[in-house]
């Protein structure tokens, strides 16, 4: 073949491409708007615990009755999630999230001039918690339409916004309440959380750049179609060669634009992630999708996903008694309300080394394979240090417990969205994200109101915590079982293929 010829089938190659994102640029003010979401919701969710007490006094209603607001706020969050990822496709990231920062403003003002505990139920829990739906799902879905190479980082510094929220509220919150009561501080909270209004502002959509290497495979670009047939084959193609993989590579192309796997000579157009249109300038980051509806959750068949969503259950219903018990427990042994509302500050603070630790060492090259196992690790870590909590009685012991697990919190936190990615590729990632809080909604809801009503019967934490700790454990040991079971599958495919042959 002479170059000219050469030269026109590269030119081929490239034109073929996928777009790639644009690792950084505006990415990192998209990074900057998804921080600042995760302050406003997050951290606010998790502050709502602090006012427990002070609904109690008022009120006169006991630890079930009372959990039931924590509850509905995460639940209803996590529930409509998949809301939230439908009508930024409808209509733009930008929009929902905006929206959604007004609902949730709305609501917390609302609860303000709460004159029961079913007023709270409807305006903090139901209200508020659509309004975060809203706003959640597009704001993390957007980081990974910026990022693959830097992903993992770009992530814990966006999700580290939770740690520092909680940092910086907790005590600002308690001083707030003191000096205000609950429902002075409610109002201030929701102006607070308006600034999402802001954030969405910023959500404008990446700009196209087609990708020119095709030495190796981008899992985050993989469709539910190569994630099936053809990742085998691109786990593989390093050690084949260049040669072979730059085959193997042409060869999926031509068969991940086919429903039914079939090549065919005339591959479609690229198009982009996240079903994106190229970028114009009045940009107002709305996506445009090309998938048919049925198509926009065909990653639902994939098997790393399924296994995902087993171990999320488990994982909702541990991570959310720790936070909303850990003020009122620490109370209870004694603890001065200043230096409970530390232990917050402290669990925070320590959940954004998490993040951007485990964020950048989920970056390296050498360590991107072992993402899931990191993933689980933490989450184990996470287990264990819930199954000791009942056994420290003073400030000094529950100190290093807001370390560790705030560090281990913020580690599977920027992880969620990196794994996810991993498993269904970024063109899926805002649809697979709304299923994943999906599933967290139903243990957020019952996991509180079982909380309490453990402590309600048996007089102590100690049940409670329990509980928490082995869902955690059950999870982590769920993905260490589909880890192992895939190890001994591959050791046995050569095997197979030798005996074969």
């Amino acid at each position: 073949m002479s170059v000219t010829d050469a030269e026109k089938l590269e030119g081929g190659r490239r034109s073929s491409g996928v777009t790639t994102p644009p690792e950084g640029g505006w990415g990192w003010m998209i990074v900057a708007a998804c921080f600042l979401s995760t302050v406003c919701i997050r951290a606010v969710t998790r502050c709502v615990s602090m006012f427990f007490v002070e609904f109690q006094l008022h009120f006169g209603k006991d630890y079930s009755r009372t959990a039931w607001i924590h509850s509905l706020i995460d639940c209803t969050t996590m529930l409509c999630a998949p809301l939230g990822g439908v009508l930024a496709h409808r209509f733009s990231c930008r929009t929902t999230v905006m929206l959604g920062g007004f609902i949730s403003s709305f609501g917390l003002v609302l609860s303000s001039f709460a004159s029961s505990l079913e007023f709270l139920y409807a305006s903090l829990g139901v209200i508020t918690g659509l309004g975060f739906a809203l706003s959640y799902t597009p704001a993390v879905a957007m980081v990974g339409t910026y990022f693959s190479e830097r992903k993992a980082l770009a992530y814990g510094v966006a999700m580290s916004g939770s740690g520092i929220g909680t940092f910086v509220l907790a005590p600002a919150v308690q001083l707030l309440i003191e000096r205000y009561s609950w429902r002075g501080a409610l109002l201030v909270l929701g102006g607070l959380v308006s600034n999402l209004c802001v954030c969405g502002a910023l959500m404008r959509r990446a700009p196209p750049r087609t990708s020119e290497h095709k030495n190796e495979p981008d899992i985050d670009r993989a469709t539910p179609q190569s994630k099936t047939r053809g990742g085998a084959l691109a786990l593989h193609q390093v050690a084949l060669g260049s040669r072979v993989a730059e085959c193997v590579l042409f060869s999926n192309k031509l068969t991940e634009t086919m429903p039914g796997g079939a090549a065919r000579s005339d591959p479609e157009p690229p198009h982009h992630d996240s079903g994106q249109r190229d970028a114009g300038p009045g940009d107002t980051g709305a996506p445009a999708s090309t998938r048919p509806p049925w198509e926009e959750y065909g990653f639902l068949l994939i098997p790393d996903f399924l296994v995902l969503s087993a171990s999320f259950l488990f994982l909702a219903y541990g991570c959310s008694a720790p936070a909303v018990y850990l003020v009122p427990f620490a109370l209870g042994v004694g603890v001065a309300d200043q230096r409970a509302a530390l232990l917050m500050s402290l669990f925070g603070v320590s959940g954004i080394v998490g993040n951007v630790t485990f964020g950048w060492i989920a970056d390296r090259k050498c360590l991107r394979r072992y993402r899931v196992m990191s993933y689980a690790a933490a989450i184990g870590m996470e287990g264990l240090c819930c199954l000791l909590l009942h056994l420290l009685h003073s400030f000094s012991l529950l100190l290093p417990f807001s370390l560790f697990y705030g560090y281990f919190d913020g580690a599977y936190v920027a992880l969620i969205p990196v794994v996810t990615c991993d498993a269904v590729g970024s063109s899926y990632l805002t649809s697979a994200l709304g299923v994943v809080y999906f599933l967290h909604a139903i243990p957020y809801l019952i996991s509180p109101p079982i909380g309490g009503w453990l402590v309600d019967i048996t007089g102590n934490y100690a049940a409670t915590f329990s509980l928490s700790g082995a869902s955690f454990m059950f999870s982590s040991g769920i993905l260490a079982a589909a880890m192992l079971v895939g190890h001994l599958r591959g050791a046995a495919e050569p095997r197979a293929m030798a005996l074969t042959q």
